[in-house]
Parts: C-alpha cells; sequence; structure tokens
C-alpha cells in the first residue's frame, strides 16, 4: 500500500497577481503560480488514486512518483485480481452499451416548434416541430453522417475503452479533443489524471485545466519551432545536438478568456485561452526538495480555441469537492480485504506445501528436499528416523485462514460496486438455469431495470464529456466545411439550438424501462373500457400509440411504413371490404326481385350486383 507524501511545495512566496493587462512574461509566471495552487488543492487525494491504481489497474503508471519509466513492472503486490476484473466488465459493458462502433449512439434534433411572421409565406407550418419539415429532417441526417464519418476517421473508439477505466479507476478522467488540419482528423488523447490540475466555475463545472506534461526536444522543436526554445532557453540547442529525445516538462493551461472579443481574429477572439510555459531553469512543478523557479518561467505561444478542447468527466462528486468518486472508492475496503486474504491464504498454502523444518545439525546441506530426493544418513547413528527433519509446528498442515466462501462473499461486494450484473445479466441466468423458464419480455424487463441503476453516471458522463465533444467535433467539422448550410427555413424562422439525443443500447434500455410500461398499462386500461363503451377507443390516435410504441422497442425506423403507404393500403382494403360486402348481398337482392315478379332493369345497380356475382 502507498503511504501518503506532499510532493509540492508550498505557493507562498510568488509575487501577487498582476490584473488587467499583463505582457507574456506576467502570464507565465501567474500561470506557474496558479498551478503550484491547483497542485495543492490535488494533492490530498493522490494517495488514493496511487492505491487504487495499484489494485485495479496497476497498468497505469503511478500519480505521486512523476519519475517512473513507462513499461515498467507492475502487479507484483496483488494477490486477488477480483477488483479488476469487475472494473474490466463495466468497461466493456459502458463502452459497448453506450458509444459503440457498430451502431448509431447519438442523434441531432430541433427541439420546439417554428415561429414564422403571421404574413409570412410559412406561416402554415407555425406550431410544427422544426425537424419535422422534409428540408430540416434531410439537413439533420447530412449533419450526422458527417458526424460518424468525422468519429470513424478519428481514433475515438479505440481510446475510450481506456477513458471510461480512468472513469472507474480515479473517478476523474480527461479526454483531448484535437484537430489535425493536414489530415483533416481529429485526434484524441486520454490524459492521465497525474498531468491535469482542474478548477471549476461557480456553477460546479470544470472550466480550468492545467496540464503539465514532457515532451522531447525534437517534439518542442516541431511545434514551436527551433528558434523560438533557442529564445527561450539559451541551452536548448546544445541538449538538442546531444539528444533530441530527452524530455523537458511543460505547462498547458486552458482557461475561460477574460479578454475575449468575438470581433479579434487573433487568440483574443477565442472563448478559450490556451498558453503554453517553460521553465528552462528546471521543472514547471516544482517538488519537495527543489527550488522555485518562477523568474525562469517563459510563455512559449499564446493560443486559443473555439471550443473546450479538453473533456474532464467526474463519475459523481460531493457538493464541497472538485475532484470525483467513484466504485474504486466506495469497493476500497472490500478490494484492500480482498487482496490481504489472497496473500494470508497463499503465505499458509506455502507454508502448508513447504513447512519449515526441525533437523540434527549433523544433517546441514545434507537434506534433499526435491522431489524423490534420498538423503544419506550413517545407519551407525542408530535411529535413523529420531534424525529425519520434522515441521516445526509438529504435523505441519495448516488449514487457510479465510475459506474459500467467505473469498467469494467479498468478491461479490466488488462486483455490486462494479455494476457488473448490469451486462451480464444473461450470464448469471443461464448459469442458474432460469433463462430457461423466463420469457422474453420478463428478460428484458430485468435488463432495463438494471439498466436504470446507471442512469446517474450515464448523465455525468454525457453532460460532462459527450454533449461538450459532440458540440466541439461538430464546430471542428463547420469550421472545416464539411458541415451543410441549414435550410432557408431555419434561417428566416426562430427555433431552439440543435439538441443531442444519445440512443446507445443503455439509453434504449432506459427510455424503454419507462416509455413502454406507460404505453401498455394504457392499452391494458384501454381493453378494459372499450368492452363497455367501444366508442371510447376513437379518443386515442392509435397510430401514433404504435409509432410510439414500435420506437420504444428499439426496433429500425427503416422498417416503418409512411402515411401515404398505410393510407393507399387502407384505401385498398375498404374497397375490397366493399366489394366482398357486394357479392355478398348479390343473393339477397336477386331474391328479394324475384319475388317482387319481375327482373332488374339492365341498367340498374342491381343488374350489375347480379352479373358480378354471376361472374364470381
Amino acid at each position: 500500500m502507498i503511504n501518503m507524501i506532499a510532493p509540492y511545495v508550498d505557493s507562498s512566496g510568488y509575487a501577487p497577481s498582476k490584473l488587467g493587462n499583463r505582457d507574456a512574461d506576467q502570464r507565465a509566471k501567474d500561470a506557474q503560480k496558479y498551478l503550484q495552487i491547483l497542485a495543492l488543492e490535488r494533492n490530498p487525494w493522490e494517495w488514493q488514486i496511487d492505491n487504487l491504481i495499484m489494485y485495479v489497474n496497476h497498468g497505469r503508471r503511478s500519480v505521486q512518483n512523476r519519475d517512473l519509466w513507462p513499461g515498467q513492472p507492475t502487479g507484483l503486490e496483488i494477490y486477488d485480481d477480483s477488483a479488476m476484473l469487475a472494473c474490466n466488465t463495466l468497461v466493456k459493458g459502458m463502452v459497448g452499451y453506450l458509444c459503440s462502433r457498430n451502431q448509431p449512439w447519438f442523434g441531432l434534433t430541433i427541439p420546439g416548434n417554428l415561429n414564422f411572421p403571421r404574413s409570412g409565406q410559412m406561416r402554415a407550418w407555425n406550431g410544427k416541430r422544426a425537424d419535422s419539415y422534409p428540408e430540416v429532417q434531410k439537413w439533420i441526417q447530412n449533419c450526422q453522417d458527417v458526424m460518424y464519418s468525422s468519429f470513424n476517421r478519428s481514433n475515438f473508439y479505440d481510446v475510450m475503452p481506456e477513458y471510461i477505466r480512468d472513469g472507474a479507476v480515479c473517478a476523474t478522467a480527461h479526454l483531448l479533443c484535437e484537430e489535425d488540419v493536414a489530415r483533416a482528423r481529429n485526434i484524441f488523447t486520454v490524459v492521465h489524471f497525474r498531468e491535469c490540475f482542474i478548477a471549476v466555475n461557480r456553477f460546479g463545472k470544470v472550466d480550468t485545466n492545467y496540464r503539465v506534461y514532457k515532451m522531447t526536444l525534437r517534439q518542442l522543436a516541431q511545434q514551436f519551432s527551433l528558434e523560438r526554445m533557442k529564445e527561450a532557453d539559451p541551452n536548448f540547442e546544445r541538449d538538442y545536438e546531444q539528444n533530441m529525445h530527452s524530455e523537458r516538462e511543460i505547462l498547458h493551461a486552458i482557461y475561460p478568456r477574460q479578454d475575449y472579443d468575438p470581433g479579434r481574429i487573433d487568440y483574443k477572439g477565442k472563448r478559450w485561452a490556451s498558453d503554453w510555459v517553460y521553465s528552462p531553469g528546471g521543472k514547471i512543478l516544482p517538488t519537495s526538495g527543489s527550488a522555485k523557479s518562477e523568474q525562469d518561467a517563459v510563455m512559449l505561444s499564446e493560443g486559443g480555441y473555439d471550443s473546450m478542447p479538453i473533456f474532464s468527466w467526474r463519475w459523481r462528486t460531493n457538493s464541497d469537492e472538485i475532484y470525483g468518486r467513484g466504485p474504486s472508492h466506495d469497493a476500497w475496503v472490500a478490494i484492500a480485504t480482498a487482496n490481504q486474504m489472497g496473500r494470508t491464504n497463499l503465505i499458509t498454502g506455502q507454508k502448508a506445501a513447504e513447512p519449515p523444518l526441525v533437523a540434527d545439525s549433523a544433517l546441514r546441506n545434507k537434506i534433499m528436499r526435491g522431489p524423490n530426493g534420498i538423503t544419506f544418513i550413517d545407519n551407525t547413528r542408530g535411529n535413523i528416523g529420531a534424525y529425519a527433519p520434522v515441521p516445526l509446528n509438529g504435523t505441519g498442515v495448516q488449514q487457510l485462514p479465510f475459506s474459500i466462501e467467505y473469498q467469494e462473499k467479498v468478491t461479490q461486494v466488488i462486483r455490486e460496486h462494479y455494476q457488473t450484473d448490469v451486462f451480464t445479466l444473461l450470464t448469471q441466468l443461464a448459469q442458474q438455469g432460469a433463462s430457461e423458464r423466463m420469457v422474453t419480455a420478463q428478460i428484458n424487463e430485468l435488463m432495463t431495470e438494471k439498466a436504470a441503476l446507471l442512469g446517474t453516471v450515464v448523465g455525468n458522463l454525457q453532460s460532462e464529456c459527450f454533449d461538450p465533444l459532440i458540440e466541439r467535433v461538430y464546430d471542428i467539422e463547420s469550421r472545416a466545411g464539411r458541415i451543410p448550410d441549414p435550410p432557408q427555413i431555419l434561417q428566416d424562422s426562430e427555433h431552439e439550438p440543435i439538441k443531442v439525443e444519445y440512443s446507445g443500447l443503455l439509453a434504449q434500455a432506459q427510455t424503454r424501462v419507462t416509455k413502454m410500461r406507460s404505453i401498455q398499462s394504457v392499452i391494458a386500461g384501454l381493453t378494459q373500457i372499450t368492452q363497455f363503451d367501444p366508442i371510447a377507443l376513437h379518443v386515442v390516435d392509435t397510430d401514433d400509440l404504435v409509432r410510439q410504441f414500435y420506437d420504444a422497442s428499439g426496433a429500425p425506423e427503416s422498417s416503418l411504413r409512411s402515411e401515404k403507404d398505410i393510407a393507399k393500403i387502407r384505401q385498398m382494403a375498404q374497397q375490397q371490404q366493399e366489394k366482398q360486402q357486394q357479392i355478398e348481398n348479390a343473393p339477397k337482392i336477386a331474391k328479394a326481385a324475384a319475388l317482387a315478379g319481375k327482373g332488374a332493369d339492365p341498367d340498374s345497380p342491381l343488374r350489375a350486383l347480379m352479373g358480378a356475382g354471376k361472374d364470381q
């Protein structure tokens, strides 16, 4: 287990920040000071995060030991991997149910109704949904196609498992979205918890992210130019010539721009400031035992973003805390208990298999303890058995201190914290033999109820990651000219902004649990009412009810017929019904005419009916 340490130096002694107009060097020094303050605020979380990383995701590098090398051996202190297996199940389930590569997982809509001037030509569309207009529907579909194409060209689906795993383990995960203009694609990077120091606005939303990480000298020269790096660091050229792959720390500060001016075309016309700060005199973030280097802070570059490029998702947060808490925090007691039980049982089992022995000193270095080993003793010693080594504890048989049943109980607690049963329900039912006794409707009901348990988690992921992420991808694609221009009806009308609706398997399940239940209860109630008042059914638009039920079930919308096709089918059915009724009535009419003593007139409807019956 990792002990808590205070790796950062105190922030006292820095010069006061200069508000208002500041030059680049002053902003660089302020950025370094604010970084130190944010680092001290994050410090109490790091001990817990490092322990969770060690026991649940030991392949991830630690937070407090910043000098560990990539590829180091991990998992050497783990004696029970139940937490890692449960976390893996949660991660795979959430990725597959929320943002699978193989099926649509979000859609664009325009909620609300259209509003046109009363004297306008489009006033007939007043009060109707904006996305019900054919041209708007086509435009929305084209926008969605562009968005999905953008995600498929990027590495989004490749990094999402790592991002969700960071959220499940550290409870605060960071995803960076940058545009590769030359290749017309977006690059997503899962940023380690160790690198990011965050702050929130007055509404509790993360709007500031100070990222400290290492770049090689070659990468620094590529991004900022060799000449700029030589100006910032007099020793850069010498170090670059010796080893261009050596690393230096750099700070990338992203925060809301206070002097934002939408009329400008330079970096001050961007909503989000982007400052790159470098310290040639040492690390940009001083640690315990190192000297502060405020005077060395240099502003390498100032830029900006039109939309927030990094998304910090907290699994859940307490009202008085900035960083998140998640299932690994909740399961920490059970995780530590399981690991200690595994270690104790392993030591006990080893002692039982290879117990400590007591032997005569004359047999030192002569006992052959290996398989088929023979220890030779001089028979002149008398009773050979008296010299044979015996276990130190007498019998050599030891019972495991923790039973398999108790270990399984602790493991089940860990699984419940990670809610693995939400994603393995069918497997559990099959193992219990209950799936054969349950109908499909009952299984679907169980799955939707289990999915509802993740409602809060999914809501946080959507609001803190997916919503701003889709907004940023849309903004990038729009500025690149790949989003089509909106139809004229949207430009001429007042309507609400575009809204994202999620359609992944988990979102469908959560919708199904409420929507299908309400529709089924309405149908059951109508069935009882129409038994004594059939006319009451006319109150309900059954066509719309069927469509709503079809949508809630998750069936493909393309298999539904259009209203025009439905009207044509109903018209043909009505004509067929009228024709059949005429055929059935023809004999009765003919009999009535015969009883009247005369035949039907040649041009009368009766003659036509009689002729139709005769043809049949």
